[in-house]
């Protein structure tokens, strides 16, 4: 009779078993909320998946380092013998210095529990581009992103799409082509009960950048000085504008890491459209529904089909 123990080792010597990870951090934000995510599989031979761990978590006043680096902690802790595996991770930082290729100058107790992981195993690193299309790299991304956002504080604008007693109302909406790399904006603007719109199409541009090009372009096209709501379903631009805005403009346009702020000039314009005027920017987590947005969103695209 065979030794039990013996085929379940035999077993495991079939299994590929990979390990993804990812963290996400809000740096410009007060309190810097962060999250992380691991997700452990284990998969025959005939690709098949035999089993699946998923654990994350979060913290605030982090940074997305430290969020990279906690995720490959507990993930490793979700194995409980000595295992061989592949850790897939779009992280440079962790890479590098878990190869050995660079040697840690921060975050060390938490390199000190990797090390003291990683020595019962044998791992092959992998690395993964971030928002490149890997299923479970985005999905790693989205459950670190709903850990960062529990740790967040409150967003002062954030609101659903309702009525305001702002003189105009406009519903922001992007759409991005990735085969092409080309990213529309739409406007719907409602004033006084009479709508109209706006749009526009940008090459090779992030569907972020687009976001603020939209927001600039929709408010040109306003009347100097009426108070204006405008509703977008990005994020940036609402936390851009209501929250980092004078932070960044105290560090001469510098982030809390010291980097210089992205789409500067564009932050600019719409700091300077916004002078002269009452300008409530919110951020819209529930749009499916809303007659404006569903309209933005078939706006936006006929622009990318249409130049």
């Amino acid at each position: 009779m065979l030794d039990f123990a013996l085929i379940i080792l035999h077993l495991a010597s079939e299994m590929q078993i990979r390990l993804y990870t990812d963290g996400a951090c809000d740096i410009h934000a007060e309190n810097r909320p962060g999250g992380w995510a691991a997700i452990l599989q284990a998969t025959n031979q005939d690709g098949e998946l035999v089993k699946e761990t998923v654990a994350s978590g979060g913290a605030q006043r982090t940074t997305n380092n430290q969020m990279e680096l906690t995720a490959v902690v507990e993930g490793l802790k979700l194995l409980t013998s000595p295992a061989t595996l592949t850790v897939y991770s779009d992280s440079r930082y962790v890479i590098d210095i878990a190869r050995g290729t660079k040697k840690p100058a921060k975050n060390r107790k938490l390199w000190q529990s990797y090390f003291e992981l990683a020595g019962r195993h044998m791992i092959d690193w992998k690395y993964v581009a971030g928002h490149s299309g890997d299923a479970l790299n985005e999905r790693c991304d989205r459950l670190a992103v709903t850990e960062r956002r529990k740790f967040a504080l409150p967003d002062p604008s954030a609101a659903t799409a309702t009525a305001s007693d702002s003189a105009i109302q406009v519903y922001l909406s992007t759409q991005l082509n990735r085969k092409s790399k080309t990213t529309a904006w739409a406007g719907v603007i409602v004033e006084g009960g009479v709508e109209r719109e706006v749009s526009g199409r940008q090459e090779r541009v992030s569907e972020l950048e687009c976001t603020l090009i939209g927001a600039i372009r929709s408010l040109e096209s306003l009347p100097p000085g009426k108070s204006v709501t405008l509703f977008t379903a990005q994020e940036y631009l609402s936390k851009g504008m209501n929250q980092w805005l004078a932070g960044w403009q105290a560090r001469r346009w510098k982030t809390r890491g010291g980097e210089p702020v992205k789409y500067q000039g564009h932050w600019q314009t719409l700091q300077s459209l916004a002078g002269g005027r009452r300008l409530n920017v919110r951020f819209v987590k529930q749009r499916v529904g809303n007659p404006y947005f569903e309209r933005g969103k078939e706006l936006a695209a006929e622009r990318l089909q249409h130049a």
